[in-house]
């Protein structure tokens, strides 16, 4: 059963729709023995709004609000396409006919690329050159007319983000990488944090209550800090230690056991 809307603790249209086509997508997935959707926070808005509601809860109406996704230069409005279409097609969400336009968009865009970077204006590649902040596309199309002027505005307006934007969307795909190697310490299921005996009772108590799948989740949690993290990881990594806590027989480990 997935639930949407008000009964999250979210307000707002934009928010109940959001949740609607997640939960709708993720019953038909289960329905047919697949996992539930599970949107990245760097992949869109629909995933911050769905992993703040999870990990952090609610004290008062959800808005989502831009500033509260971190990746915000990775999930802007003219790159929402290239983020969720795939994603969309595998899933049935996306008919052919649009898959196909959108494809065909994809290899224009690519090929405006490749044409800028092409040119030279001076002893500077026109991509260097378009990066410069007095200079835009249009700019460009004057200088070159016959090699740029016939890229459609949609098209020319998303290569000239890319460029303009690349340096700041570098940075943040660093972040993402970082994010994603806390992603891949999973957390088993029937993990037992109650065998953590430095763990402080809050920690312990929020962390199965959220039951995080993993340790970039269980970070995002208010009020679990990065000791806190640190104390599930050593129990994780180390097998001895990871075999007991996974063990409701055992008793609770001593703290210094996680050095061995």
């Amino acid at each position: 059963l997935f639930f949407a809307g008000q009964l999250n603790g979210t307000t707002g249209y934009e928010e109940a729709a959001a949740q609607g086509l997640i939960a709708g997508a993720s019953a038909a997935l289960v329905q047919k023995g697949f996992d539930g959707l599970v949107l990245t926070r760097d992949s869109a808005y629909m995933g911050v709004l769905v992993d703040d509601l999870v990990t952090c809860g609610v004290d008062e109406p959800y808005r989502m609000f831009t500033s509260r996704a971190e990746y915000r230069m990775m999930l802007r409005q003219d790159n929402a396409d290239r983020r969720l279409t795939d994603l969309g097609y595998k899933l049935g969400l996306v008919d052919s006919h649009r898959y196909r336009k959108y494809q065909s968009k994809l290899r224009e865009i690519e090929h405006a690329t490749k044409t800028l970077c092409s040119l030279r204006v001076g002893d500077t590649l026109g991509d260097k050159y378009l990066r410069r902040p007095e200079v835009t596309w249009l700019d460009m199309k004057q200088l070159f007319p016959n090699e740029l002027g016939s890229f459609s505005q949609e098209v020319s307006a998303q290569v000239e983000h890319d460029i303009k934007y690349s340096g700041y969307v570098a940075r943040q795909q660093i972040q993402v990488e970082r994010q994603n190697r806390m992603a891949d310490k999973v957390i088993p299921r029937d993990f037992n944090y109650d065998k953590i005996v430095s763990l402080r009772a809050e920690a312990r108590q929020k962390l199965n209550r959220i039951r995080p799948v993993n340790l970039d989740q269980a970070g995002r949690i208010s009020g679990i800090t990065p000791a806190d993290i640190s104390l599930v990881l050593a129990y994780i990594e180390n097998p001895k230690l990871r075999a007991r806590s996974l063990d409701p027989k055992n008793e609770t480990l001593n703290t210094m056991e996680r050095f061995e």
